[in-house]
């Protein structure tokens, strides 16, 4: 009997893991999340001083507050007000018919479309009464549904991006506010202070313009989905082939998590504002290649590593982890894609899960120890730099 619950404990914990990996693989943002919270703590510990400490502990605070609110609270309250007053397809926030704004994009494209994705989606959702008071209409729908995920893809644009990429912003004001020092704090007890500010001297007369740039950069990701809007609702141009083609790269998973396309351009304007913010050129620089290295990893990174430890997988273990069946060009020669966790069986799905956690400990290692410990070496080599210059 001991041996049974013994075997049924251990059976539950390797199921429940490979399902919760399974999970966190479908969501970018969740993945993102976990490498961060790693990621940051490590940065913490390796900052130069108390004040570039506080710093990074707050832009830690701020950015994993945002990623909490955005999915699990701003999402599913801007879903329900886009689907009441912009689409005007539901009247209570309560309704089940909210469930509607899940439908993909890519059924967006046509009226015939749109009615083959609701009955799809009709399998899990009951959308009977919006059919009927819509006089089941499915071009107003598709146009209805069409204002209210653009709208919502907005929100998240603004709401993410504007506090994401103002943490360089904000710490630089609370800590000019705390310590009276315009310059970068990585370098506080680098050198003396008037070495410090004369480094950031330069920066400081540009720092206006610094602002207004990230601003309308911020501005114009808000407005982006007014061109995949048009694109939609079908304009017969370039915009409409991209819609075709991309839509659905712009769904939400769960009708609340961002997928990887959206969250780049999300990203990139924030590394834009991040970079803005930076107090001197040495700062620049430490931006520069932190978020690089970071855009690299969620971007490009995690699936080389993944397709190589795969292909590797194949040939020592003879698993199936790399899809066979995907499409064939240049880039999968290179790159061969691997099949998600959730459709694998047996072996595959137990050596999928390990290999998932061996990539995110690589990418740990890479973003969490190796860049901090390089970068701190080029700070005290900028700084010891102006330092010897003044003597």
């Amino acid at each position: 009997m001991q041996v049974t619950n013994s075997f049924s404990s251990t059976s539950f914990k390797s199921g429940f893991l490979i399902n919760a990996t399974s999970f966190i693989e479908d969501r970018l943002l969740l993945n993102k999340a976990i490498l961060d919270g790693a990621r940051d703590a490590s940065i913490i510990i390796k900052a130069n001083n108390k004040n570039e400490r506080e710093e990074r502990a707050r832009k830690a605070a701020i950015v994993w507050s945002t990623a909490f609110l955005t999915p699990f609270i701003t999402l599913p309250a801007t879903n329900k007000l886009a689907m009441k007053h912009i689409a005007k397809l539901t009247k209570s926030y309560l309704s089940k018919d909210n469930n509607l704004i899940k439908l993909s994009n890519k059924y967006l494209l046509s009226a015939e479309a749109t009615k083959k994705g609701i009955e799809e989606l009709s399998q899990k959702y009951d959308f009977a009464d919006l059919l009927k008071n819509n006089a089941h209409d499915y071009e107003k729908i598709r146009r209805k549904l069409i204002d209210a995920k653009m709208s919502v893809l907005a929100f998240d644009f603004l709401f993410t991006t504007s506090l994401f990429g103002s943490v360089g912003f904000i710490n630089r004001w609370i800590t000019r506010k705390k310590t009276g020092q315009d310059g970068f704090s990585a370098e506080f007890n680098m050198a003396d202070k008037d070495v410090v500010e004369k480094r950031a001297e330069k920066f400081k007369k540009t720092e206006k313009l610094r602002n207004s740039i990230f601003l309308v950069a911020l501005l114009l990701l808000t407005a982006s989905p007014l061109l995949l809007r048009k694109g939609l609702i079908g304009d017969g141009g370039k915009l409409t082939k991209f819609a075709q083609k991309y839509a659905s790269k712009f769904d939400y998973n769960d009708g609340i998590f961002m997928q990887r396309l959206p969250f780049l351009f999300s990203t990139l304007v924030c590394d834009i504002g991040q970079i803005l913010s930076a107090r001197n050129e040495t700062e620049v620089k430490d931006q520069a290649v932190r978020l690089s290295a970071t855009q690299a990893a969620f971007f490009g990174g995690d699936i080389v590593i993944g397709s190589a430890l795969a292909v590797i997988s194949d040939k020592l273990f003879k698993t199936e982890l790399l899809d066979k069946n995907c499409k064939k060009n240049w880039i999968n020669k290179i790159i061969p894609p691997i099949k998600p966790i959730r459709d694998l069986q047996g072996k595959n799905k137990t050596i999928a899960t390990g290999l998932f956690w061996v990539n995110m400990i690589t990418l740990f290692a890479i973003l969490g120890i190796g860049i901090p410990n390089i970068l701190n070496k080029m700070i005290k080599h900028d700084v010891e730099k102006d330092v010897q210059a003044k003597k």
